[in-house]
Order: C-alpha cells, then sequence, then structure tokens
C-alpha cells in the first residue's frame, strides 16, 4: 500500500507531478521538497520579462494556496543529502531523514560550467533560476558590451533582450551556425540574420580558450587569437542533469536518470521526470529533453505509474522560443532523415513552418510566427498521419484538411 510519496525537486516537474497524484486520486501522505526556497516558477520567463525588468517576479506555476489546500508537506529550502533505497529513507544535510513508499527525482539541470583560465573573474554569469536573472539584470546597463558564449536557446534569447535595453551583444559560438541542436542548420542561420538586423554581432567557429581582466573579466580569447571586449559575460552551453543523487544511491544513469517511458528507473520505487531524467524517445534513443512541455508530461506519466497505472509514453520534444522578435516553435528533432518542406515565406512576412518529412509521415515541424499551423502540425506528428509534400506546400490549403481525411 502506498503510504507516502516524496518528490525531491520543487520546480515545474515537481509541483506538476504533485498536481496531477491529487488529481488522480492520491490521498496518502505527499512531501515535496526544494533546495530553491521559492514556489516552483515559470523559467522561461528569466531569459525575456523579467531580465528585460518588465517583470519583476516569474509567474507562479501553481498559486501559492494549493499547497496548502491539496495538503501538500511543502519543505523548500531544504538541501537533500543522499538516498538511503535500501530503507527507501531520504537524508537531508541537518541529518534528518524522511521516509517514502514511491519516490520522485524532480532535480531538473545545473548550468555547464567552463574550465578555462578566468573562469572564476567577476562578471561572469550562467543562467538557470531568478537570482541568476536578477545578478544578470543589474550587471546589463545601456553602452555596456556583452558576450555570449554559446549560441543556443537561452544565449539567442538572452542576446535579444539585451539589445532591446541597449546592450552591446556579441554570441560567441563554437559550432558553424547557432541553435543547431534544437532548430537545426536551415533555421539557425535564420535565426543569425534576424539576429544580426538587430545589432548582435556573432562570431562562429569560435572556442572561448580564456578570460582575462584583473578582478573582474575584460575580454574573452578565443582559441584561433580573436579577442572581444566584455563588460559581462553569459556562459550558456547548455546543462547538465542533476543527477548525483542518483548515481550515489547506484540508480543507472548516463547523462540524466535512465528511465523507461512510464518514469521508471532502475531501482523500484524510484522514478524520475523532467530535466533530470533520460526518457525515451519516439524516434528511439533517449535523453534528457530540457523543455517545459515534456517536462509537465512527463511529470504526469510518472505520477500515474507511481499509482499502479501506468501509460507508457515515448516523448517527442516540444519547445518553443522568442527571438529577434520572432515567436517559434519546435516538435521533434529538426536534423534527421527525410526531406525539409517549407510552407510559407518568413521573409516575406508570412507565417513559415519548415517540415521534415520521412516515408510520407510528419516526423518534425518548426514554426515561425505560425502559432495556428503548428497546432495543426503538432497534431501531424503525434498522429503521423500520411502526407504529401505537395499538400504540405500549398499555403492556400487548409492543413486541417489533413486531419479530417485521416479521420473520415
Amino acid at each position: 500500500m502506498i503510504e507516502a510519496i516524496s518528490i525531491i525537486g520543487a520546480g515545474l516537474a515537481g509541483a506538476t507531478a504533485a498536481r496531477a497524484l491529487r488529481a488522480q486520486g492520491y490521498t496518502g501522505r505527499l512531501h515535496l521538497v526544494g533546495d530553491e526556497p521559492r514556489h516552483a516558477y515559470d523559467r522561461t520567463t528569466l531569459s525575456k520579462a523579467v531580465l528585460k525588468g518588465e517583470q519583476p517576479e516569474p509567474p507562479a506555476i501553481l498559486d501559492a494556496s494549493w499547497y496548502a489546500s491539496a495538503d501538500v508537506d511543502l519543505q523548500l529550502g531544504r538541501r537533500v543529502s543522499g538516498l538511503d533505497v535500501a530503507n527507501r529513507e531520504i537524508q537531508f544535510e541537518s541529518g534528518a531523514s524522511l521516509a517514502y513508499d514511491r519516490l520522485l527525482l524532480a532535480t531538473g539541470a545545473r548550468p555547464r560550467r567552463v574550465a578555462i583560465p578566468g573562469c572564476d573573474l567577476a562578471g561572469i554569469h550562467t543562467l538557470r533560476d531568478l537570482a541568476d536573472s536578477e545578478a544578470l539584470r543589474r550587471a546589463l546597463r545601456p553602452g555596456q558590451s556583452l558576450v555570449i558564449v554559446g549560441g543556443g536557446l537561452i544565449g539567442c534569447e538572452v542576446a535579444t533582450t539585451a539589445r532591446k535595453v541597449g546592450v552591446d551583444v556579441t554570441i560567441l559560438e563554437a559550432g558553424d551556425e547557432l541553435l543547431l541542436r534544437v532548430l537545426g542548420h536551415r533555421t539557425g542561420s535564420w535565426c543569425r540574420t534576424e539576429l544580426e538586423r538587430m545589432g548582435v554581432r556573432v562570431e562562429r567557429n569560435a572556442q572561448a580558450s580564456r578570460f582575462e581582466g584583473e578582478g573582474q573579466v575584460r575580454t574573452v580569447v578565443c582559441a584561433d587569437g580573436r579577442q572581444v571586449a566584455a563588460d559581462v559575460v553569459l556562459v550558456s552551453i547548455g546543462a547538465e542533469p542533476a543527477d548525483e543523487l542518483a548515481r550515489a544511491a547506484g540508480i543507472a544513469c548516463a547523462r540524466g536518470v535512465l528511465v523507461d517511458a512510464t518514469g521508471a528507473s532502475s531501482c523500484p520505487e524510484v522514478f524520475a521526470a523532467g530535466d533530470v531524467a533520460a526518457w525515451p524517445l519516439r524516434q528511439g534513443g533517449q535523453r534528457s529533453l530540457e523543455t517545459y512541455l515534456n517536462s509537465q508530461m512527463e511529470a504526469e506519466v510518472a505520477a500515474s505509474a507511481m499509482l499502479g497505472a501506468p501509460v507508457p509514453t515515448l516523448q517527442v520534444p516540444s519547445s518553443w522560443t522568442e527571438i529577434a522578435g520572432h515567436r517559434i516553435q519546435m516538435i521533434g528533432d529538426a536534423e534527421g532523415p527525410g526531406e525539409i518542406i517549407l510552407r510559407g515565406d518568413a521573409q516575406a512576412g508570412q507565417p513559415l513552418v519548415l517540415f521534415r518529412l520521412l516515408d510520407g509521415c510528419v516526423e518534425a515541424a518548426t514554426a515561425i510566427n505560425a502559432t495556428r499551423e503548428f497546432s495543426v502540425a503538432t497534431r501531424l506528428v503525434g498522429a503521423r498521419i500520411p502526407v504529401s509534400a505537395e499538400q504540405l506546400q500549398d499555403v492556400g490549403s487548409n492543413l486541417r484538411d489533413l486531419l479530417k481525411a485521416k479521420s473520415s
């Protein structure tokens, strides 16, 4: 009988799982433990409205009153030091312990650091939580120079925000294009052009090798000798799943806690969801997806499995961003086998969707300023409805007709 469920990690995945457990009828003890002294909040705003100062606080995932009304034992600002999986106990730094029947690891991820000379100089930032966003906002002033090491989603979002407040921005990208991992080469190139139109300087094939300055960073030096002046530096080179508790407890990990399609780990009674979980993907393989939407879905799936009602769910990456004034939505992996089909023309100010078509089915889609079309594209990817390149390209046709044809 399940009498006590504990969740380590009180962010998006943890809060979503707690809500799902109560919604599914679980009435036992429910402990939600987090090391950050705040209720779960929307981290996607940290590189946008919160960083710009338009929004002093990020939106809460759940109303603060919900935790008490749902009888959740909320323990914020507490650090877990270890897991005793044999005795099913959580161990705290204080020496206290907490027993569980089921445990969900929702510890998220932490920014990847650069171990190069000068990395401990003042003025070098990462961006993961509210304190990071507030520190970066205080550091940025109009006319200052910001160097962003890494041209991924967060780096490009921060570049957009910083330019809007009058900061001079340079992105140093080690690869040959921005956003390759999430958007692919074609869309990454388009985003680079749009950022450059905003005044962002983009240096590709630029590997930061050291930071220079006396106490405060002043210059970023690249491996090929290029030097870029910097009043402020943001290191944004990805994240590492915070799976150290699982590793120390002997739970199988490989850049995240390895789980099956229900969120179950190699250890009975222990589950994982969100950025810390390496979840099986529909196209094969498994990895941590680091997206808001996937974290929510995984948390709900894991909640069901913890209650003995597993619904195996292979994940399809799904996320969105705002870069250079454009809303970009993605589902599936943009890079992969098949052909790329374009619908619309972003250069002409029209909505644009890039489909990756494989064996007559849409495997992935990227939408630029095309929210309505993306809604249908998401269903096409999910349902694997047979379509032709001609049907997708024809902007005069209604994509919804493809869904109707499937249901008829």
